[in-house]
C-alpha cells in the first residue's frame, strides 16, 4: 500500500489528467453515438480534453503537493478529512471549464445550463469523496519523512 501511496504523490500530474480525460472521452462517445454529429461537438471535445486536462494536472498536482506538505508538517499527519477539503477544491477547479463548452454553438442552452450546474456540484462531492479516501490511507501509509 505504502508503494501505490508514493507512486499517486509521484504521478499526480497524470493520475489529474486521467481524472478530466476518461469522463470527457466516455461522455464524447456517449453522446456521438446518441445525436447525429456536427463539427461543433469536435471543438467542444477537443477544448475539453485541452482546457479540461491542463486544468485537472495542476489542480491534482498543487491538491497533492499541498495535501503532503501538511503530512510532512509539524502540525501532521494529514488526515481523511484534509483529504476530503482537498479533494474537493481539485474536482471543483477540474470542472470549472469543460463544462463550460456545452454552450458553444448550444441549440439548447437551458439544458446546458442544467448540465452545467450537475457538473459542478458533481466535481466537488466525487472529488471529496475521493480525497478523502485516498487522505485516510495516505495518512496511515505514506512516510512523514
Amino acid at each position: 500500500m505504502k508503494d501505490i501511496c508514493e507512486a499517486y504523490v509521484r504521478r499526480a500530474r497524470l493520475i489529474g489528467a486521467l481524472y478530466s480525460i476518461v469522463p470527457t472521452v466516455l461522455w464524447s462517445v456517449g453522446s456521438l453515438v446518441s445525436i447525429p454529429f456536427r463539427p461543433v461537438y469536435a471543438l467542444r471535445i477537443v477544448l475539453s480534453l485541452v482546457v479540461g486536462g491542463l486544468s485537472a494536472v495542476v489542480a491534482n498536482d498543487l491538491g497533492t503537493r499541498l495535501w503532503v506538505a501538511r503530512h510532512r508538517s509539524a502540525a501532521g499527519p494529514a488526515t481523511a478529512l484534509d483529504g476530503i477539503f482537498v479533494g474537493a477544491a481539485v474536482g471543483l477547479f477540474s470542472v470549472l471549464l469543460p463544462p463550460l463548452t456545452m454552450l458553444i454553438a448550444s441549440n439548447h442552452p437551458e439544458e446546458a445550463k442544467t448540465f452545467i450546474i450537475a457538473m459542478w456540484l458533481a466535481g466537488p462531492i466525487i472529488g471529496g469523496t475521493l480525497g478523502g479516501v485516498f487522505g485516510a490511507i495516505g495518512s496511515r501509509h505514506l512516510d512523514r519523512g
